[in-house]
């Protein structure tokens, strides 16, 4: 019980969260692989915590880059979350029970590695502006919504997500408005 207090867990109650198979679309360096990843507890706390992979079922991928492998109907696969820039469940995740009931949304464009996102981030309403930067990158991955991820130096229509997690240690620059 002291390992989970340790990673930020509040309690070992953890412990006794059933794993779910959510369906997830994740954004690399050079493909889309789209898959079931096995989840405990919430996908972001998941994404965030310190195994640096996840396990993987039903895999396809579609590459963005020539020599990139093309994969259809994989069993079972483990990936590095490293490696991921934008992950999205497929459905969507209810809102935490603890979240703060007024929330303000605020541009952001992220410049990674070799993609952009723009969308919006969300805060509480009495959050003080000058601490967002420092509350975004609280955690390796952060929440965006009204997504729209491209690709750069590939040709392919930008993704359009509700909802999604950026890697912001692939991060080359993040703009705020």
């Amino acid at each position: 019980m002291f390992w989970l207090r340790t990673l930020g867990y509040p309690s070992a109650a953890l412990i006794n969260v059933e794993a779910v198979w959510w369906k997830v679309e994740i954004f690399t360096v050079y493909q889309l692989i789209g898959a079931e990843m096995q989840v405990r507890g919430r996908v972001q706390n998941y994404l965030n915590d310190p195994d640096p992979y996840v396990n993987l079922h039903n895999v396809v991928t579609t590459p963005f880059l020539p020599g990139a492998p093309r994969l259809q109907s994989i069993a079972e696969g483990y990936a590095s979350k490293l490696s991921f820039g934008v992950v999205r469940t497929v459905d969507p995740e209810l809102a935490p029970p603890d979240q703060a009931l007024e929330l303000a949304k605020r541009f952001v464009y992220f410049q990674g590695t070799n993609f952009t996102v723009k969308g919006a981030v969300e805060f509480p309403a009495a959050a003080d502006p000058h601490l967002h930067r420092e509350m975004l990158f609280k955690q390796r991955f952060f929440s965006v919504v009204d997504a729209t991820t491209t690709a750069i130096g590939v040709e392919m229509a930008p993704l359009q997500w509700p909802h999604c997690y950026v890697n912001r240690d692939l991060m080359v620059a993040l703009y705020l408005g």
